[in-house]
C-alpha cells in the first residue's frame, strides 16, 4: 500500500460542501473540514509522504499516473537497512496502489479512518512446497479485515519534497487474516500489525515504529521457505538537517525473528547512521555505517556481529529515469564453536526504474546481503537477489503487471540454492480516479521453484493461480 493524501477543491463555486449530505453525526462538523466522496470534487493535489508501510523507495511524484503494484515483498526504502529479509504483506489497495477510499477530517491536523475487506481464492498445485513425490494440491480461501487510521501525515525524509505536512502524527495498520484449506477443512490465523508515531519539524524528524508480522502459511504468498518466519521489528530513527543540504539520520532497531520449528529463531540489535549531501536537485549522495549483533535462542548456534561501510545514492537524471543504491562493505565475526574466520563481503541493495510512457514503468531490483538461514540452523548464505518488474495501464480501469525474479543462495555449509519465480497479474479497479478507488478485483498466476545442489532429486516446483478483491467501506 502507498497511501497519499490531498487537498481537494468544490467543483464548481456553488457546489454544496462536502460532507452536508452525512449522518447527524458529521453535520454538526465544519463542513469545510470533510474529506468529500468520490465525485464531488475536480481538482486534485496529490502528495507522496513515505506514510505507514515500507515497501520500495520514495518515487517522484510524477509516476501517478501508472499502476504500482503492491503485490511486491518488502524491499528497499529510505528506513530499511541491508539485513532486511523481504517480506510479502497483505495488501491493502491491491495492485491499484493508491489512497484507499477513506472519510476523515481535514485541517491542521488530519484524521483519516479506511476500513475494509481483502478475500483471496487460488489454486495450489504444491501447498506445502515439497518434493515432486509428495506434493498435494490444495485450494485455499482467505479472508482479511483492514483497519488503516490516520492522525496527521505520516513523513518521509525531512529533505523530501512531502516533509512538514503536519508537525505530530501518528499511524496504525491492523490485518489479521484466516486462512481456510477447502480440501482439508483446515483453517488457521495470522495477522500483521503496524504502529508509527513522530514528529517533524523545519530541521528533524523523529520516529518510534512496531511492526508485527505473523507468518503461518508460506503458500499464500510466491516467497521462500527461507522467509517462512514471523517477525517483530521495533525501531526508533532520528533526522537532523544540518544545513538546507546537509542531512544526517540514525536508526537503532531491535528485531526479532520466530520460526515455527524454533531451533534457528533469534535476536537482532542493530544501529545504522548515514550523512547525507544534496548535490544538486538531481543528484543526492552519502555515507553511512551500520552495525548489528545477532544472538541464536539456540545456545549452540552462538552470536553473530557485523560492520558495514556505506555509499548511498539518489540519482535521478530525468523526471522518468532514476538510480538509488546503497552499497559498501561488511565486516563479519562468528562467536560459535567450532571457531570460523570472520568474512569480508560486497554488499548492496539497488533499485532502478524507468518510466517509459506515461502509463508503463519498469523497476529492477538488485541485491546482495548475507543472511543467517531459518532453514539449516542458522547457516550463513550470501544471497543475490535480482529481477524486472513491468507496470502498465490499458486504461483508467485496468491494468496488467508482470515481475520475474531469481534468487540464489550459497551456504557456508557448501550448499547452493537456485530459486526463480515470477508474478503475473491483471486487474480492475471500480473509480477511474485511483485517489478514490473503493474496490479492486486482479487475477493473479505465480510460479516457484527452488534447484539445490547438497541433495538429489529435492528440487521444488509451484503454480498458484487465483483471484483477490479489495473492498473499502
Amino acid at each position: 500500500m502507498q497511501q497519499r493524501t490531498m487537498a481537494v477543491e468544490p467543483s464548481s463555486p456553488g457546489a454544496a460542501a462536502p460532507g452536508t449530505s452525512r449522518t447527524g453525526a458529521l453535520r454538526m462538523l465544519e463542513p469545510s473540514l470533510l474529506l468529500p466522496p468520490p465525485g464531488t470534487v475536480r481538482a486534485q493535489t496529490l502528495r507522496l509522504p513515505e506514510g505507514l508501510v515500507l515497501l520500495e523507495p520514495r518515487l517522484p511524484a510524477e509516476t501517478e499516473a501508472i499502476t504500482r503494484s503492491n503485490s511486491l515483498r518488502r524491499t528497499a526504502n529510505p528506513d530499511a537497512d541491508l539485513t532486511t529479509q523481504p517480506r510479502r504483506w497483505q495488501t491493502v489497495a491491491s495492485s491499484a496502489g493508491l489512497q484507499p477510499y477513506t472519510w476523515g477530517i481535514s485541517g491542521a491536523v488530519a484524521a483519516r479512518a479506511a476500513f475494509g475487506l481483502q478475500t483471496t481464492l487460488f489454486y495450489t498445485d504444491n501447498i506445502d512446497f515439497q518434493t515432486n513425490n509428495i506434493t498435494k494440491s490444495e485450494t485455499v480461501f482467505e479472508i482479511s479485515p483492514i483497519l488503516k487510521l490516520d492522525l496527521g501525515d505520516p513523513q518521509g525524509w525531512i529533505s523530501g519534497s512531502s516533509s512538514r505536512l503536519s508537525r505530530y502524527y501518528s499511524s496504525l495498520l491492523y490485518i489479521p487474516t484466516f486462512y481456510y484449506r477447502i480440501d482439508d477443512e483446515m483453517d488457521d490465523y495470522a495477522q500483521h500489525f503496524l504502529g508509527e508515531i513522530g514528529r517533524v519539524s523545519e530541521v528533524s524528524r523523529a520516529v518510534l515504529r512496531v511492526d508485527y508480522d505473523e507468518r503461518i502459511q508460506a503458500s499464500s504468498d510466491n516467497t521462500s521457505p527461507e522467509e517462512n518466519f514471523t517477525l517483530l521489528d521495533a525501531s526508533a530513527l532520528l533526522e537532523y538537517r544540518l544545513s538546507p543540504r546537509t542531512t544526517l539520520r540514525g536508526r537503532a532497531v531491535y528485531r526479532q525473528i520466530t520460526v515455527a520449528q524454533g531451533g534457528s529463531s533469534r535476536d537482532e540489535w542493530i544501529g545504522d547512521g548515514a550523512l547525507l549531501w544534496e548535490l544538486s536537485p538531481k543528484t543526492k549522495i552519502g555515507l553511512g555505517a551500520e552495525t548489528g549483533h545477532l544472538a541464536f535462542k539456540q545456545r549452540a548456534l552462538g552470536t553473530q556481529d557485523y560492520e558495514q561501510a556505506l555509499l548511498l545514492l539518489e540519482w535521478k537524471p530525468t523526471p522518468k529515469l532514476g538510480l538509488t543504491t546503497r552499497t559498501g562493505l561488511e565486516w563479519r565475526q562468528f562467536n560459535r564453536s567450532p571457531p570460523r574466520n570472520d568474512k569480508v563481503s560486497l554488499v548492496t541493495l539497488s533499485t532502478f526504474f524507468w518510466q517509459a510512457t506515461d502509463k508503463t514503468r519498469l523497476n529492477f531490483r538488485f541485491g546482495i546481503a548475507n543472511r543467517p538461514s531459518v532453514l539449516a540452523q542458522g547457516a550463513l548464505f550470501r544471497e543475490l537477489r535480482f529481477g524486472p518488474e513491468l507496470l502498465h495501464d490499458f486504461s483508467p480501469n485496468f491494468y496488467a503487471s508482470a515481475e520475474f525474479q531469481v534468487i540464489r543462495r550459497r551456504y557456508d555449509t557448501g550448499r547452493l540454492d537456485w530459486e526463480p519465480m515470477s508474478r503475473l497479474a491483471f486487474g480492475w479497479r471500480q473509480d477511474s480516479d485511483k485517489a478514490f478507488n473503493r474496490i479492486n478485483i486482479e487475477l493473479f498466476l505465480q510460479w516457484h521453484r527452488r534447484e539445490r545442489n547438497d541433495i538429489p532429486n529435492a528440487d521444488l516446483e509451484r503454480t498458484q493461480a487465483g483471484v483477490q478483491l479489495t473492498r473499502f467501506f
